[in-house]
């Protein structure tokens, strides 16, 4: 046997023995040193401020004054926000039924016309050639009629209809027709006319513009009505009915009051905001409303029973609203509850955390407060 053959083996078996023992001994150094127990218990992390007790001494009840909470018969309301915009059935687009040059714009946004008032004046070929067509149309009826040529003139009072109709269809009126008939004056220019009485609520297009037939230069609006457009969250969407009338409150106009009639509800819920769209038609005869105003809108359902607290015993503390019960002569717990305006300035109605008997401060219910998120 050689030295090489008989070394090996014995530095393996060394190498093994010390890679025990190390491992051995580290592990004997890790092993887990018994928690210390403190002597002193660990202070709770439940919200310090849900109940107070008032101390026996520096605490005068005469700061606080309390009531027992009942229920009283309120007014059966839910509330619908939302916007005004346009009555779309009273909206025009106006266009033109003939391709050509938009030369001049006789009147701009804002202003109030009148239903058949020039808008703006387009220079076309096609309007240009269909009044001389009139025109020809008119003088070969006439000498046909004068040359008793019954037969023709027949004709040429079909061929004169025809041209009259084209007038009429490009955008003309009666008084083009007169016109060209009575003084065979041709006009270079189409006046492009105001489909109806209103307001031009928007332009598209400047002067110079070249205008293909169906191009909407100009939008003129009938603001004498406008429709309240609200949404309503999908638990409250079985309570409104058509022809339900809606109170409504503009912050833009405060101490205002507009009133509207329920014509049209959504048939489906929006995924996004689970809302579903309302409407109503509302008076503007003073344009005092106008589209993209905010406005509330209440519907009256009756009346119902409810708890009512008085404003001064409840206490907003960032978004969230809450009342002080009394539960003992010097126990005091400050209680979350959902409120709900009323037609009364000082009174809130309580829909969720209070139970008719409590009894709760009516009176320095903050100073209360103060002291319980102070402990």
């Amino acid at each position: 046997m050689s030295f090489n053959r008989f070394f090996r083996p014995v530095v393996l078996v060394g190498a093994g023995i010390g890679i025990g023992l190390i491992a051995n001994s580290l592990l004997q150094k890790t092993e887990p040193v018994p928690a210390r127990v403190s002597t002193n218990p660990a202070k709770s992390t439940a919200r310090p401020g849900d109940e107070w007790t008032a101390p026996s001494s520096g605490f005068s009840s005469d700061f606080i004054k309390t009531a027992e909470v009942k229920t009283a018969s309120i007014p059966d309301t839910f509330r619908i926000s939302g916007k005004f915009a346009f009555d779309a059935e009273h909206l025009h687009l106006v266009s033109s039924r003939v391709a050509g040059r938009l030369d001049r714009i006789a009147v701009f946004e804002g202003a109030k016309v009148a239903a058949g008032q020039p808008l703006a004046y387009l220079y076309s070929p096609d309007w240009i050639s269909a009044q001389k067509e009139l025109q020809l149309a008119h003088n070969t009826y006439r000498t046909l009629q004068s040359a008793k040529q019954t037969d023709l003139a027949e004709d040429a009072k079909a061929t004169e209809d025809a041209a009259r109709n084209r007038i009429l269809v490009l955008g003309g009126d009666r008084d083009d027709i007169a016109r060209i008939e009575n003084s065979g004056v041709i006009e270079t220019h189409l006046p492009l006319r105001a489909p109806i009485a209103g307001t031009v609520t928007k332009r598209n297009m400047d002067p110079g513009a070249f205008l293909n037939v169906g191009d909407n230069f100009m939008t003129v609006s009938d603001t004498s009505h406008i429709w309240f457009v609200g949404n309503i969250y999908e638990q409250d969407y079985a309570r409104i009915k058509a022809g339900q009338i809606l109170q409504l409150e503009v912050p833009a106009l405060p101490g205002r009051k507009f009133e509207g009639r329920v014509n049209f509800i959504g048939t489906t819920i929006d995924p996004v905001t689970h809302t579903l769209p309302v409407r109503c038609t509302v008076e503007n005869s003073d344009g005092s409303l106008r589209p993209e105003v905010f406005a509330l809108a209440s519907v009256s359902l009756g009346t119902r029973d409810a708890i009512v607290v008085p404003k001064s015993a409840v206490i907003s503390i960032r978004q969230d609203q809450y009342v002080i019960v009394k539960l003992s002569e010097k126990l005091f717990r400050r209680q979350k509850v959902t409120t709900d305006t009323l037609a009364s300035n000082d009174q809130l109605a309580v829909l969720s955390g209070l139970s008719a008997g409590d009894r709760i401060v009516v009176e320095g219910a903050s100073l209360i407060s103060e002291a319980i998120s102070a402990q």
